[in-house]
């Protein structure tokens, strides 16, 4: 999967550097190959489960800014377990981010929309509507974070330590795109998606 992250990165045109941050040698080592950047191994403290990806991309600028001497405008996070992603969704990210008054970007997955409330909850073993008294036929589409992308301009990430802000500038990916591996039946599914990928792009060609 860092493969498919890393080659997207590599082609995208909007980047002005991307990196891979690990404290693992091994996918250091492995990254390398890809022809990624590795300028440091990511410090014991930042390696632990509790520590947030918030963290590690903090490290990340502050480690380049310091070696580049220039602050960057924009921060993106790719995170690897998101790997069907096309650089134009990068090109796309950080673009609409930089022509926009809002500090952050996020893609999601969507519009979902159904004749009857999609969203539901369980309340003493009865399936009812998540939110009571609203007309189905009124709800407006909704859309769900995918993982894939998260981008924040470098002074609000900065001061907020946030890749997220209450508004935020929507990348709209399709479903073959919004893959996030958490599992094994995602992995299946995020195979079977690249192999359909596969093929589609070839009948193209």
């Amino acid at each position: 999967m860092l493969v498919y992250t890393i080659e997207a990165a590599q082609r995208a045109t909007m980047l002005t550097d991307y990196l891979v941050s690990s404290e693992d040698e091994e996918i250091l080592e492995f990254a390398r190959k890809q022809g990624a950047a590795t300028p440091f191994v990511r410090p014991a403290h930042l390696a632990t489960d509790e520590v947030r990806n918030i963290d590690t991309v903090a490290h990340a600028l502050e480690f380049m800014e310091g070696q580049t001497g220039k602050p960057y405008d924009i921060v993106v996070l790719l995170q690897p377990s998101c790997p069907i992603r096309d650089p134009k969704h990068i090109d796309e990210a950080v673009h609409l981010l930089w022509k926009s008054d809002l500090l952050t970007l996020a893609s999601v997955k969507g519009p979902f929309k159904k004749r009857d409330p999609n969203l539901k909850r369980i309340r003493n073993g009865v399936l009812q509507a998540y939110c009571d008294g609203e007309d189905a036929a009124g709800w407006e589409p909704f859309y769900l974070y995918n993982a894939s992308i998260y981008a924040a301009k470098r002074n609000y990430f900065v001061r907020e330590r946030k890749l997220i802000s209450p508004k935020q500038v929507p990348l709209v990916m399709d479903q073959l795109h919004s893959v996030d591996v958490d599992n094994e039946l995602d992995l299946l599914v995020a195979e079977a998606f690249m192999t359909y990928r596969a093929r589609h792009v070839k009948a193209e060609a």
